[in-house]
């Protein structure tokens, strides 16, 4: 996933159209992917009965003290900078001063899954909905109370199907976006590729040391599996389901990226800033990154796009997990049920350029309605496979990891 911080902008889904269609259509949710891992992961809703043999909390009767969220940057209640619409709604019931909301940022989904597993413990962490397995393989997320959720039921089922292991559901999902190349048209040239926008530009010496990628390990595999598949001049396949030896031969093609990149990231900011700096033509960012750079003074003169490759984006959702070590587990069900809203998903929307797994009402309170198109978020093909290809549970996860990690430190 992602760190997102200075988000302003576009981006919708309703109804029949768009996203919500290409999700009930499939039946499933897959980003960077799109597979069931051995754990599962179920597409069945949820019913009363099971949420209440699963969490069963009562808020009024827990200890005060801070409640201590995990997540990405600029997803805090900062006014200026963060996202104090997500909390509003906790923070003005009856909780949110007795236990009012803390934060911290997490890096990456591996790094955030570490850390935990590491002995950190906050509340509530804002993992991705394809290490949602992980989490609960090690003992560090509870069942959600669905009873302290009322806007559960807005979230479709397929978005929800990663979250939900052995019919409990252990991940709220928030926020739905594409991961890909943003780049300057005027300075990279697709010529040696039959003219189609390819990640096998990333091999292209001519932008050495102009370009860069994020550093999720499991991303770096995924990217070279899919340059993989289109030098071998075949479709593009799953980048969910690889076998060992098709993890190892994407380790090698990323070793082949690796001279050409400035840097892994770690802080979309930073790499934005790269860009509108001069030091970057193209680099992989979520889709507010891609809109900061389109829309900065600096760039007013430029062709800046977000490559749509001919192997596919990567594609994500992500979402909150309740602690099992939390003292205050009602009381973070309800600031986890605060971002669930509609008017939350509206306020992704319109600040963050994402999608709202939320959609029950999303559309008619989104301001910015004319930036759908810059993502095609109105059209289902832009969300299927191969042109989207959703993270999903991966139950060789930790040979993805190894080999992207054997990668950067190479």
């Amino acid at each position: 996933m992602r760190e997102h911080m200075d988000r302003k902008g576009f981006l919708a889904l309703s109804g029949a159209t768009g996203l919500a269609a290409f999700l009930a259509a499939c039946g499933g949710a897959s980003d960077d992917g799109g597979s069931d891992s051995g754990n599962e992961a179920q597409a069945e809703g949820v019913t009363a009965e099971e949420a209440a043999a699963g969490g069963s909390f009562d808020p009024a009767s827990e200890p005060g003290g801070p409640i201590e969220i995990f997540t990405w940057a600029g997803y805090d209640n900062d006014p200026e900078a963060g996202a104090p619409w997500m909390w509003s709604q906790y923070e003005e019931g009856p909780y949110g001063t007795d236990s009012p909301l803390k934060f911290t940022f997490l890096e990456d989904d591996g790094q955030a899954l570490s850390k935990v597993a590491s002995g950190y413990s906050p509340d509530i962490s804002h993992p991705c909905i394809a290490y949602t397995v992980q989490w609960k393989d090690a003992g560090l997320i509870q069942a959600l109370d669905l009873n302290l959720m009322p806007d559960w039921d807005g979230v479709p089922e397929a978005i929800k199907a990663g979250g939900v292991i052995d019919g409990q559901p252990y991940l709220l999902p928030f926020d739905v976006g594409f991961s890909c190349l943003t780049y300057d048209a005027d300075a990279i040239s697709f010529d040696n590729y039959g003219g189609e926008e390819t990640w096998q530009v990333l091999l292209d010496e001519a932008y050495k040391g102009k370009m860069a990628l994020f550093s999720d390990d499991v991303a770096v595999i995924k990217i070279g599996h899919l340059i993989n598949c289109s030098q071998a001049g075949t479709e593009p396949t799953d980048p969910n389901v690889l076998t060992s030896e098709q993890i190892a031969a994407a380790k090698e093609t990323a070793l082949k990226v690796k001279p050409n990149l400035r840097n892994y990231w770690t802080s979309q900011t930073d790499t934005v800033n790269d860009f509108l700096n001069g030091n970057l033509l193209a680099t992989y960012t979520w889709p507010d990154g891609y809109w900061k750079i389109k829309n900065d003074p600096k760039m007013k003169d430029r062709n800046i796009k977000y490559m749509q490759p001919k192997e596919g984006r990567l594609a994500w959702v992500c979402g909150m997990v309740l602690s099992s070590a939390t003292k205050q587990p009602g009381r973070a069900n309800l600031a986890m049920a605060s971002s669930n809203t509609p008017q939350a998903g509206a306020d992704l929307t319109d600040y963050f350029q994402y999608a709202s797994a939320q959609q029950k009402g999303v559309m008619d309170l989104i301001q910015d309605k004319a930036l759908i198109s810059a993502f095609d978020i109105d059209k289902p093909e832009a969300w299927e496979p191969p042109n989207a290809w959703f993270e999903a549970p991966l139950p060789n996860y930790r040979e993805y990891v190894t080999a992207g990690q054997e990668v950067k430190a190479s």
